[in-house]
């Protein structure tokens, strides 16, 4: 129990760094994030087209969504026992934004309107992972409770 409750520790604070990191790119280099993923989109990917910048009332969305999921994870990081159970919100969270980046890129697709972006699919690449991890980890951790 003790080596599980120490890779949910771990989880909690990578996560919550990476958010945090992830946060003020967001903030402060959303726009050049984009032209990473257009950059890299032009030279592999030339079928698909370009993302282009949101307003701001996107990146208030996205940032509330960031500091969501960094809480979840400090609050698991801070004390496992106590708040494991917001690893199922995290998770709730990592999987909606993983669908919903694979429904608008498959729309973008069936409808050329331009959301069948890297920037849209790498969503799903980043956050699926994500979200697999904490539930597994919150899965083990209730088994070995019993």
């Amino acid at each position: 129990m003790k080596n599980i409750i120490q890779v949910i520790r771990i989880t909690g604070l990578f996560y919550t760094i990476a958010f945090v990191i992830t946060s003020l790119i967001f903030i402060f280099f959303d726009v050049q994030l984009l032209q990473i993923f257009n950059s890299i989109s032009q030279s592999i990917l030339l079928a698909l087209p370009l993302a282009h910048e949101q307003s701001n009332f996107f990146k208030v969305l996205a940032i509330s969504m960031m500091f969501g999921i960094t809480l979840c994870s400090y609050l698991i990081f801070k004390d496992v026992e106590k708040y494991m159970i917001m690893a199922l919100p995290l998770a709730a969270m990592k999987f909606a934004s993983s669908i919903c980046s694979v429904l608008f890129f498959v729309w973008g697709f069936l409808f050329a309107n331009g959301y069948n972006t890297l920037a849209t699919i790498a969503i799903f690449f980043t956050d699926f992972p994500l979200g697999l991890w904490i539930l597994y980890l919150y899965t083990k951790y209730q088994q070995l409770k019993q």
